[in-house]
């Protein structure tokens, strides 16, 4: 009898042991790329089938001090689930919370931590999601297109908008100052989304552009996105001038009017976005809520091309929100408990009501 009970409870090791050894080191995927192919998952590295690029072993990012809960948030727009992931310090304490917006590519939460370990650094709690269409969130996701891009980007403001409920909906957190933080296409979104809700409080853009859709499309295509025999960013921001192509979603309108602080980092060297025809019209447009700040020979990563190295965004972060603090709503900066551990499904009612 001992014996058995010896031989089932070393089966139900190996057994365990042999699915615990595949969920953690024997998953992979396709990096973010403009192919439908960031939803195929795989069990051993090598190349991507479709989009042929290295596949990337899957990881369940830790940040230290901090815990992490996940939950689905509906958006109510079109009835699609987000998948979230909310990290808040173990102590209890944060000044703030930080919602992350993503760029063009199909993204999941995992994908964004360079911005969710920014949150933490300053202190925040910090909700990131899943893009819609891909990982575990539901809806469908689009590739960047010029002519579809109102539509779109509409669709993923309303993602940012359902967070802030959800935020807004838990009494334990709803005290706290929120901001969005975001880079790339998530210039265009962040702002947007902003403009539809009286509850945010400040915006950090990284690399994002002031100009229409049609206009970054054919810079980026001039400069091959810093890939290929594009032409440099000078002779590309010399053409862009005499644009006459579609513009598809054009965020100057809400540019203009947009009440909420926005700190934007620009780096001189980014063949991504045109980063001076942003500052032109940012100058232009002459919002008090917004400051500038230049990444010399920084590129659409925050990589000072030059000597190789990361701007640290998060000293010039700190330093602009103490300005932005003293002068922002007067609303409790600080939150003393935890949230409520609740079901996803509780969650996703909360958020909709």
């Amino acid at each position: 009898m001992n014996r058995n009970l010896i031989a089932i409870s070393i089966l139900i090791f190996v057994f365990l042991f042999a699915n615990y050894s595949f969920t953690q080191n024997d998953q992979y995927h396709c990096p973010p790329c403009p192919f439908d192919c960031h939803q195929v998952y795989f069990k051993k590295p090598g190349l991507c089938p479709v989009c042929k690029m290295e596949l990337i072993k899957i990881v369940h990012s830790e940040y230290e001090g901090y815990l992490k809960e996940e939950h689905l948030i509906i958006n109510t727009k079109d009835s699609i689930l987000l998948n979230s992931a909310f990290y808040f310090p173990e102590k209890g304490e944060m000044d703030g919370i930080l919602i992350i917006g993503h760029g063009s590519a199909p993204t999941n939460y995992e994908d964004v931590s360079y911005y969710i370990n920014i949150g933490t650094k300053l202190n925040m709690a910090v909700l990131a999601f899943d893009k819609r269409g891909v990982g575990k969130s539901t809806g469908k996701y689009e590739s960047f297109q010029v002519e579809r891009s109102e539509e779109w980007f509409d669709l993923l403001a309303s993602d940012i908008i359902s967070v802030i409920e959800w935020i807004k909906s838990n009494p334990e957190l709803n005290s706290l100052k929120i901001g969005l933080l975001g880079g790339s296409q998530a210039g265009w979104i962040l702002p947007l989304a902003a403009s539809h809700s009286k509850e945010v409080d400040f915006i950090i853009i990284g690399e994002g552009t002031s100009v229409s859709a049609g206009e970054e499309h054919y810079f980026s295509q001039l400069t091959g996105d810093g890939y290929g025999e594009g032409i440099s960013i000078i002779e590309a921001d010399k053409k862009l001038q005499n644009f006459e192509g579609e513009r598809g979603y054009d965020p100057r309108i809400i540019l203009n009017n947009l009440k909420v602080k926005t700190l934007w980092f620009l780096g001189t060297s980014d063949p991504v976005i045109p980063v001076d025809a942003t500052i032109r019209v940012l100058e232009e447009l002459d919002n008090p809520n917004f400051k500038i700040k230049i990444l010399k020979n920084g590129n659409h990563d925050f990589v000072n091309v030059e000597t190789g190295e990361q701007y640290n965004l998060v000293s010039f972060i700190k330093s602009w929100l103490d300005e932005v603090v003293s002068t922002s709503s007067s609303r409790t900066f600080c939150c003393t408990r935890r949230p409520t551990r609740r079901s996803a499904t509780s969650y996703a009612n909360a958020s909709a009501c």
